[in-house]
């Protein structure tokens, strides 16, 4: 298994994202000012970071090379949630109004914003891979999934966009107090969602018929909610501490370490004594990281259901966001931390970044601004060789047809104008 890395963000003022490593428990970077509330923070794309500034109009983004700001965009209200597609081309932002913002990534551009909830929106996130599909919550304990081709609709009049709010595919009312935490599960069309909320429940759903799974209840408020990479296990943070772990696939199996509630189909994981506000899973699901209020970030042996080392010690203010992934090639190795610089190449041109960043440009506040893209230009993409280009069927069919005609063409000019019939025509090459 690669090397895995914990980021760490806090919303204390003067705060900063902290890498570490879960093998070790060894600080690796540190990503200065930053003070994202909670689901204010995520990765966009694989070159770069986004976090939305508490009480702040405000966006900022870090290169992994990089312990400071890269670039900061300003909103027209301050963002409670954001999150940004698989690939980094969108992001979305959820204002404190119940407004949803959309960005592109490569021209900076504000392509839409409507009125998606009536209250504050707390929790937004896209399908993995293919991002397809935008899913929020908010206060008004609504959650409702959006088909970003809808969103996105390119045949919509600028005076159609501005007006008429898209139709969201699902909504789903079934909490009763405000949301807190979505998680969407591997799968695409098929995943699941996983909805939480202070009303004590974690609720599941089906994203291609858009109904209701399971409904599992707890006995305390639930602050976050995140599924293993393979959904056979569920976590639910709590407000009183606790993390409880319930299978997905069948019935509660044993293991070392469990606690006295697995009659009640959950696990109970104690040992934090604030909420959890944010949890996430190794890639083997051999490790649960979870964060709490206090400031504290945990690692926990899922084999034993024990804390196995402590990230992040208490005082550093509450931890509000938390990402588990493989070793970025570009990671400031030992910058703020006490890490060791690997020996290999990937990591040894962590100074100087990638020589293809994606596209990143300023973000506009306001819809209809032009962004860094001019009207006779595209989005920029970065072409680096990664995916084979190939033409489609219909592209084949198009060039077939061409050089027929243009040989036919050929012919017709070469021999008295056409008057001699053309017997032979050769196989185009495509």
């Amino acid at each position: 298994m690669h090397q895995q890395v914990a980021l760490i963000a806090s919303s204390v003022d003067g705060g900063s994202v902290t890498t570490w490593d879960v093998g070790t428990g060894t600080l690796l970077a540190t990503y200065r000012t930053n003070t994202s509330p909670r689901n204010g923070f995520c990765r966009l794309g694989r070159d770069y970071l986004l976090g939305s500034q508490l009480g702040k109009g405000s966006l900022h983004f870090w290169s992994w090379h990089k312990d400071h700001v890269l670039q900061r965009a300003f909103t027209v209200e301050p963002m409670q949630a954001v999150a940004a597609t698989a690939d980094g081309m969108y992001v979305a932002g959820g204002g404190a109004s119940g407004t949803i913002y959309i960005w592109a990534t490569g021209s900076g551009q504000l392509l839409r914003s409507w009125p998606a909830h009536y209250k504050a929106v707390t929790s937004l996130v896209f399908t993995q891979h293919s991002g397809g599909l935008l899913l929020s919550g908010g206060e008004d304990t609504v959650v409702s999934t959006w088909l970003l081709m809808d969103v996105l609709d390119a045949s919509l009049s600028q005076q159609a966009v501005q007006q008429q709010a898209p139709t969201p595919l699902y909504t789903w009312s079934e909490h009763t107090l405000p949301v807190t935490s979505i998680h969407v599960g591997a799968g695409q069309a098929n995943a699941i969602a996983v909805t939480a909320s202070l009303d004590r429940s974690c609720k599941i759903w089906s994203l291609a018929q858009g109904t209701l799974l399971r409904s599992l209840t707890f006995p305390a408020s639930i602050h976050s909610v995140h599924t293993d990479p393979g959904d056979h296990a569920l976590y639910a943070g709590a407000g009183d501490g606790c993390i409880f772990e319930t299978s997905l696939v069948g019935e509660v199996t044993g293991g070392e370490g469990t606690g006295e509630r697995a009659e009640a189909g959950y696990y109970t994981l104690e040992g934090n004594t604030t909420a959890v506000t944010c949890l996430a899973t190794t890639t083997d699901a051999s490790q649960l990281v979870s964060g709490c209020e206090d400031g504290t970030a945990t690692v926990w042996d899922m084999r034993t259901r024990q804390p196995m080392r402590s990230l992040q010690k208490a005082g550093k203010g509450p931890v509000t966001a938390l990402l588990v992934m493989d070793r970025p090639a570009f990671l400031a190795a030992g910058q703020g931390g006490r890490g060791e610089k690997p020996n290999s190449s990937a990591h040894n041109s962590s100074k100087t970044g990638p020589q293809r960043p994606q596209p990143l440009a300023p973000f506009s506040k306001y819809y209809g601004a032009a962004g860094t893209v001019k009207p006779w230009e595209g989005v920029p993409v970065v072409i680096d060789g990664s995916t084979p280009f190939r033409y489609s069927e219909f592209e084949l069919m198009l060039h077939y047809i061409y050089s027929v005609l243009l040989y036919q063409s050929f012919c017709l000019y070469k021999y008295v104008g056409g008057l001699l019939p053309v017997f032979f025509v050769p196989q185009a090459q495509v």
